[in-house]
């Protein structure tokens, strides 16, 4: 008699973005039938970043070798820590876990991008197998390794078509097409952290009570990354050698600046959208800046005479978890031993399985056992 194949996974997917505002965890289980993929979360967390944590992530890219490596390490006993507390409320151990890491360095034209958060240390704290370094394959095969989401919305939202996401970095998709569009909190919480205290600017308050200072954004709108074709992607990188000098010669008053810049962001986003010319009429918008109401704002402004609307009707679990749902999608798709990357996205020369598996220090795990 032929072995039944499972059809029903549990995994949890950790994301930690490039604002650096904390770890989102969630349980989701998977249906698999007949090649297509049905999502149910069962539980889901967001942990704020220790402020100690946060200023080291910062700092590390002009820190030393051995302090990278350091940091590699323990920052994965923290992962490790974090991913173990969440599994332990959870009712009974997932199948796997997926997490991406944090970028410190992301430069695809240099060949190389880098995740930190060591797998064989965050393993050491889980009952499960764990699958970490999901870009660099990508890389190694000329590509961008970035986005990565592009695959997981095709399969796991079939309803939509056009998909924005508003994280560290802003990035769209269409029908096989993505790319980075420019930078969204990590400019402007990065900005807001400068002159005012806390970490973000709560609703765009403070940049909604500025003006335009039309000398930055001519500025702003002539950076030579947006006449780049797809694909493409960013990193932090680009922020502080293109973006933040610009923020820096300006003689504008903080508000003014953030102002400009939300205003620069969304429309830098419709001169996307645009280039695209999707046939969709409603966009799905997702991470945290879709509770930046000014942002928001502007965007239902540039977006009305393109005749697309935003979606409302999201749900705000996946407003504010579609990565960590994607990347638990990509851990499963990497132990089925299938693409994780499109080709058509991130421009490497071929669809990518990529993955690294740690298993847990128990052992006693094989793939045979999914």
């Amino acid at each position: 008699m032929a072995k039944k194949i499972r059809k029903i996974f549990r995994g949890v997917g950790v994301m930690t973005g490039t604002s650096l505002d904390g770890i989102d965890l969630v349980c989701c289980q998977f249906t698999v039938e007949k090649g297509q993929y049905q999502f149910v979360i069962e539980a889901s967390e967001s942990v704020g970043m220790d402020e100690t944590w946060q200023s080291r992530l910062r700092h590390l890219p002009t820190q030393s070798a051995e302090i990278l490596a350091k940091t590699h390490v323990y920052f994965g006993h923290y992962l490790g820590k974090t991913i173990a507390d969440f599994i332990g409320h959870l009712d009974s151990p997932p199948d796997f876990v997926a997490c991406h890491g944090q970028t410190i360095f992301h430069q695809p034209r240099k060949s190389f991008t880098t995740q930190i958060g060591d797998g064989e240390t965050i393993v050491s704290y889980l009952p499960c197998p764990l699958i970490t370094n999901f870009r660099n394959k990508d890389v190694a095969l000329k590509g961008e390794g970035a986005p990565l989401v592009p695959l997981g919305e095709q399969y796991l939202f079939p309803d939509h078509e056009l998909f924005l996401n508003l994280g560290g970095i802003c990035n769209l998709t269409w029908k096989g097409q993505a790319f980075d569009i420019t930078a969204c909190n990590l400019v402007l919480n990065h900005v807001f952290r400068k002159w005012f205290e806390g970490e973000y600017d709560p609703a765009g308050q403070v940049a909604a009570s500025g003006k335009v200072d039309s000398q930055l954004a001519r500025a702003l709108d002539g950076l030579k990354y947006y006449q780049l074709p797809a694909p493409k992607s960013l990193g932090w990188e680009w922020v502080e050698g293109a973006m933040l000098p610009l923020v820096s010669r300006s003689e504008a008053n903080p508000e003014d600046i953030l102002h400009t810049l939300t205003i620069h962001i969304a429309g830098q986003i419709a001169r996307s959208i645009y280039q695209l010319k999707p046939g969709a009429q409603s966009l799905m918008v997702t991470g945290g800046g879709r509770y930046h109401e000014f942002l928001m704002s502007c965007l239902e402004q540039v977006l009305s005479p393109l005749e697309i609307s935003i979606d409302t009707s999201t749900d705000p679990l996946w407003v504010e978890f579609k990565e960590a749902i994607i990347f638990a999608f990509l851990g499963l798709r990497a132990i089925e031993g299938k693409s994780t990357t499109l080709a058509s996205v991130t421009g490497a020369d071929m669809d990518v399985v990529s993955g690294s598996f740690h298993v847990p220090p128990g052992g006693g795990w094989t793939l045979a056992k999914l």
